[in-house]
């Protein structure tokens, strides 16, 4: 069997998100911007730089077929591996090895020292390999789920960002909505900022389900003017909450845990 490695193909996008898909459980698909229907439409969008995208898609194919892919990320200091997939029929034929060993040559040439990934915590057979092929782990992400409520704050009024502002008055400030309101037309997530007197959260928006927030641990609070303020923007959607702390919710009994993911890491020689 003969397995080329190569950019993957533009025709080949659509085809690699199936096969992205195939692998993760619905609800937890559901919770990621893979669902999003503008997805291949970002990726092709992405790669339209080639080589010198942050974005590479690198496919393994049979002669035209596609079997599987890697999606890697090109950060200044590391190389972020977003996917990795092989279509069932080859799983035991070490594709998989051959796309990470093709992502550490990538990495090398760049003269990047360092690999990072995500694996959810009840993929224990992905957890294991990755293991085996020298990863440690790093650290765990909870994702939790609740309904958005109004707390017993009062919102106050939105005001563009730019002018001159007053926050003694302001309870918040919503900055780079216009532009969230485009990316989101076009691909089906985005994201803006929110600033308040007390910090700058950013939240994700996932589809027509979700608002995501990446938390950092013990920051939470519920009675946060966040929640109101993605209440008034659109009650009916879900808040999608990333944390490091495991036991956020003996502070908000609202939030359920829908799954669990460990960052790995690798050092390269």
């Amino acid at each position: 069997m003969s397995v080329q490695f190569r950019p993957l193909h533009e025709d080949d996008i659509h085809h690699a998100c199936r096969l992205l898909k195939s692998n993760l459980p619905e609800h937890v698909y559901n919770q990621t911007i893979f669902a999003c229907a503008g997805y291949p439409a970002y990726l092709q969008a992405a790669c339209k730089c080639g080589g010198h995208s942050a974005t590479l898609l690198i496919g393994a194919y049979i002669g035209e077929v596609l079997i599987g892919f890697a999606e890697w990320r090109r950060m200044e200091q590391m190389l972020v591996l977003n996917n990795l997939n092989v279509d069932a029929t080859y799983r035991k034929d070490g594709i998989g090895g051959m796309l990470m060993a093709y992502g550490e040559k990538l990495a090398k040439r760049d003269d990047i020292k360092k690999l990072v990934l995500d694996v959810f915590s009840w993929n224990e057979q992905a957890h294991a390999w990755y293991l085996r092929l020298g990863f440690a782990e790093e650290g765990r992400t909870y994702w939790y789920v609740r309904d958005l409520d109004r707390s017993s704050a009062t919102s106050a009024d939105v005001i563009a960002a730019g002018a001159d502002i007053d926050y003694e008055e302001v309870a918040y400030i919503i900055d780079d909505y216009p532009m969230a309101e485009a990316h989101h037309l076009k691909y089906g997530f985005s994201s803006f900022r929110i600033r308040t007197k007390q910090k700058t959260s950013v939240v994700g928006r996932l589809g027509e389900q979700y608002f995501r927030i990446q938390l950092q641990s013990g920051e939470w609070d519920v009675g946060y003017p966040l929640t109101d303020v993605l209440f008034d923007l659109d009650r009916g959607r879900k808040l999608l909450l990333l944390s490091s702390d495991a036991f956020l919710r003996e502070r908000d009994p609202a939030l359920s845990l829908s799954t669990e993911s460990i960052r790995m890491i690798k050092v390269l020689d």
